[in-house]
């Protein structure tokens, strides 16, 4: 009985090494590791004989002289600055009203009339009229509402020459003054810009929101912008030309010191500490420690040290 067990036990014990030596010339035929390098070419190369990686596979741009447009961004609402607001002389029942938006009046045209009567006491109707021609742009009250001297019944503009009003953070405050040039786009006219300049700056902030209302003056010759509309405006800033630029997502930080990894002999990886200026979108200025024409590591970098050996991949 005890001779049949060691039989056995040696049996499971050869069909475990054939396992084993099965499992390991698969492997070395397989190279399963071969194939995980290929799908991950940014582990780099391996020597023929085995050895450690010789190379990290990166992509690389020139240094390059460019011109670098700063801007401000933001949504407007177009208005009419020389608009005014109508108000009775009296407090009273509505019981005239004949205006609507939209509307060309004349100059003293009567637009309401206010009941001022009181229970016991009647008087005559107050009349509202038009303090000068131009378009009806709001009514802000409906037959029968009660009004007081304080309640501005209309709003009438004279669509002269439109302004289109938005508020700036306090920090771009600075970069924008009387004449800067601004770019302006609506959805009710897709491709189309209409350029213009800043012709207001409120004196003051908005101490709430921190802001600062500007005004815009738009080149509309053919007059296809109203009142009430709401563009999307590019405010042209701060304009470079002739400077160095490198992608933004190539340059690093170790602590508030700039630096990227320039293609040097040998295609060694070179660290070059730099300092950066205007940064705008993707591109980043630079001031001091590049030339024109480096080859600058944009995708990899934070796989390289000082001296790394890489490998230029498109």
């Amino acid at each position: 009985m005890s001779e049949e067990h060691t039989t056995n036990k040696k049996k499971v014990g050869l069909i475990i090494l054939l396992l084993i030596i099965v499992a390991a010339v698969a492997i070395i035929i397989l190279n399963p590791f071969a194939k995980l390098k290929a799908l991950n070419p940014l582990l780099g190369e391996e020597e023929p004989n085995g050895g450690e990686k010789v190379a990290i596979a990166v992509t690389a741009s020139p240094v390059m002289r460019s011109t670098l447009q700063n801007y401000i961004g933001g949504n407007g609402n177009v208005v009419d600055p020389k608009a005014l607001d109508v108000y009775p002389e009296v407090m009273g029942n509505l019981t005239y009203l004949d205006a609507k938006v939209g509307d060309m009046v004349e100059k003293n045209k009567v637009l309401a009339k206010i009941d001022p009567s009181r229970a016991g006491v009647v008087y005559k109707e107050s009349e509202v009229k038009a303090p000068v021609s131009g378009t009806i742009l709001a009514v802000n009250f409906a037959k029968g509402a009660s009004v007081t001297s304080q309640s501005p019944l209309f709003r009438i503009g004279m669509l002269e020459a439109l302004e289109v009003e938005m508020d700036i953070a306090e920090r771009y405050v600075g970069s924008v003054k009387l004449g800067t040039l601004a770019i302006a786009t609506f959805k009710a006219y897709p491709g189309q810009e209409f350029v213009g300049e800043v012709t207001r700056l409120s004196p003051v902030l908005n101490p709430t929101s921190r802001t600062l209302e500007i005004g815009l003056s738009l080149e509309d010759p053919d007059r296809l912008i109203k009142s009430g509309m709401f563009p999307t405006v590019t405010i042209l800033t701060e304009r470079l030309t002739d400077v160095l630029v490198v992608s933004r997502v190539s340059v690093l930080y170790e602590g508030n010191q700039a630096y990227v990894y320039a293609v040097g002999k040998n295609n060694l990886a070179e660290k070059r500490l730099i300092k950066i200026g205007l940064v705008v979108d993707d591109k980043a200025e630079v001031l001091s420690g590049l030339e024109e024409g480096q080859r600058i590591i944009s995708e990899g970098q934070t796989l390289l040290t000082d001296g790394t050996n890489v490998r230029i991949v498109e």
